[in-house]
């Protein structure tokens, strides 16, 4: 199937790490120029010397922002798009939620985290939207979370901070829709990354028992009993981006192995 990706380009948030990271691997496969940004630059840098090694040819280059500072996103954002030469597609992965009940998380964590996302996402969006009008094929890929859906007591912060990732998924696809921009959300479920890792010793620890047991009582609750790679994640990414999803705009599709239960 032809994506229409070949010589795009891409600024992916959060790319030097995680779920982030394997997004900028799956589209530079597909031909698409990244520019990787994090707060962790050595961390960028070797994912952008990665993605040059591997596809010879490919522009990927890393840029430090740190969405807890604002003064650095257009900054940043500019420096991306002048390195790339544009800019058609926009990838806001950064971000994560405090782990906890209500009572548990201080002032200053939910502070912390909401600088992040949503808004920081806000931010990235709003520096990246006026080179997006310039593309004919551009795209912007949120990376939400299932809690924006179905909020858990003992995780209080992702159920808000995801739902507010949601909604405005939705409100920037009606906003940018007439400059044809598509706005998508991606909303994973249980992800092997190093916080899945981190979850699983906690829940041994609670439980008391083996990890191969904590992950197995994690899964109870996935129908399809998995935990969720992040190149899944980055397939639908890659497909989000391309020519093929041109009228998919305004959605959240789940990557949960059919966890989250509302229709």
């Amino acid at each position: 199937m032809e994506l229409g990706l070949t010589g795009r380009k891409a600024i992916i948030s959060g790319a030097n790490r995680g779920i982030g990271r394997v997004i900028a691997g799956a589209l530079a496969a597909e031909g698409v120029h990244i520019a990787a940004l994090g707060r962790n630059l050595p961390a960028c840098e070797e994912a952008a010397v990665e993605l040059r090694e591997r596809h010879p040819g490919l522009t990927a280059v890393a840029v430090k922002v740190d969405l807890e500072q604002p003064p650095t996103i257009d900054p940043a954002v500019a420096a991306a798009v002048k390195a790339l030469g544009g800019v058609d597609i926009l990838v806001n992965c950064a971000g994560g939620a405090y782990r906890g009940r209500l009572e548990e998380i201080p002032d200053e964590m939910w502070e912390r985290y909401f600088k992040v996302k949503p808004l920081g996402l806000i931010r990235m969006t709003r520096a990246t939207v006026p080179h997006l009008k310039r593309s004919d094929q551009g795209r912007i890929i949120n990376i939400s979370g299932t809690r924006g859906r179905e909020p858990e007591s003992h995780s209080m912060m992702s159920g808000p901070i995801n739902f507010g990732t949601l909604s405005l998924t939705k409100a920037m696809a009606n906003e940018f829709g007439p400059s044809g921009i598509t706005v998508n959300a991606i909303a994973p479920g249980s992800t092997r990354t190093r916080r899945w890792d981190e979850l699983v010793g906690i829940t041994a620890r609670e439980r008391g028992l083996g990890i191969e047991a904590a992950e197995r009582f994690l899964l109870e609750e996935v129908p399809l009993g998995k935990v969720i790679d992040p190149q899944d994640i980055a397939d639908l990414a890659v497909f989000l981006a391309s020519a093929r999803a041109r009228l998919i705009s305004g959605t959240a599709i789940n990557v949960d192995g059919g966890r989250t239960r509302s229709i």
